[in-house]
Order: C-alpha cells, then sequence, then structure tokens
C-alpha cells in the first residue's frame, strides 16, 4: 500500500511546482489553500453536519479561514494575506508553506491538506500597483499577516 503524502511533503513540493512568480519579488502572495477529504459514502446530511463542526474547530483557530468552498466530496479553505505579503526566493516559499503544513497539522482535523493546486494561481496583483500599502518580505503564517480579521465571519460557498 502507498501511504499518501503528508503536509510536509506537500509543503516541499512548493520547491519545484510552484511558479515562479510566487517568489519573485514582484507578486504579493494570493493566498494559502487546504482542503479536507471527505468520505464519498457520506449523505448530504452527514456533510451538513460535519461541515458545521468544522466551522465551529476552524472559528477557534488562531488563524481562521477566509473562505470554505463545499465542493463535491471536500472543502476547500482559502487564507487571503493581510495587506502586502511577499516572499523572494523559492526557499522563503517553501518555508512558509512549511509553516502553514504544521499549522494544519496541528488543528487535529483528520484529512487535513495542503491545496497543491495553489501552487498554479496566477498572481491577483502586483505590488508595484499599490503605492499606498507597505510589503513585508517575512511572511510568517499567523493572524497578523493571514486569515480573517477579528470580527469578521468566513465566506461560505456551496457548489
Amino acid at each position: 500500500m502507498i501511504r499518501d503524502k503528508n503536509n510536509f511533503q506537500l509543503a516541499m513540493n512548493a520547491l519545484t511546482e510552484a511558479r515562479s512568480d510566487h517568489y519573485d519579488g514582484v507578486n504579493a502572495i494570493y493566498r494559502l489553500s487546504a482542503y479536507l477529504e471527505m468520505d464519498d459514502g457520506d449523505s448530504e446530511e452527514d456533510y451538513a453536519k460535519y461541515l458545521e463542526r468544522v466551522i465551529e474547530i476552524l472559528s477557534k483557530l488562531s488563524v481562521r479561514p477566509n473562505r470554505i468552498y463545499v465542493c463535491d466530496n471536500k472543502f476547500e479553505m482559502d487564507w487571503y494575506p493581510k495587506g502586502f505579503q511577499m516572499v523572494m526566493t523559492r526557499g522563503q516559499f517553501s518555508g512558509l508553506m512549511l509553516e502553514f503544513a504544521e499549522f494544519l497539522n496541528n488543528t487535529q482535523i483528520p484529512n487535513f491538506y495542503i491545496n497543491e493546486g495553489s501552487f498554479g494561481d496566477d498572481p491577483e496583483e502586483t505590488v508595484r500597483s499599490d503605492n499606498n500599502n507597505m510589503v513585508n518580505f517575512f511572511p510568517r503564517f499567523n493572524s497578523r499577516y493571514f486569515g480573517l480579521k477579528e470580527n469578521k465571519t468566513m465566506d461560505i460557498f456551496t457548489k
């Protein structure tokens, strides 16, 4: 039996799979993304109950996701940056992804993985397009730099 990759292995894939415009010193980080796999045999009612439990757990995390997208057999979550967060090298991006992997592992939510598909995202905007904001070149994965702001609620989208 072949084991699935764990989050630390997925984070290290950023070394080879992330687009160069994710760590180029021009484009800000667009998002960090994860997904929660569901059992294909669960009913819609089971999904709804599980989603309620997941939202309750996520709302208590130190870095809360901005968005949950309910797909056919998984929940996708995105943590958007607060302001402009930028990394300059592939190694720095991988380090940020390792912090994200540790965060996901510490949630104690089973089957919660880094969404490698986000390594291919188009950047949303370049930092050069907005001269009024400060740029942080050394982001860490914490509530200062990512996730929901205080008193905001997660957006939940369904297919």
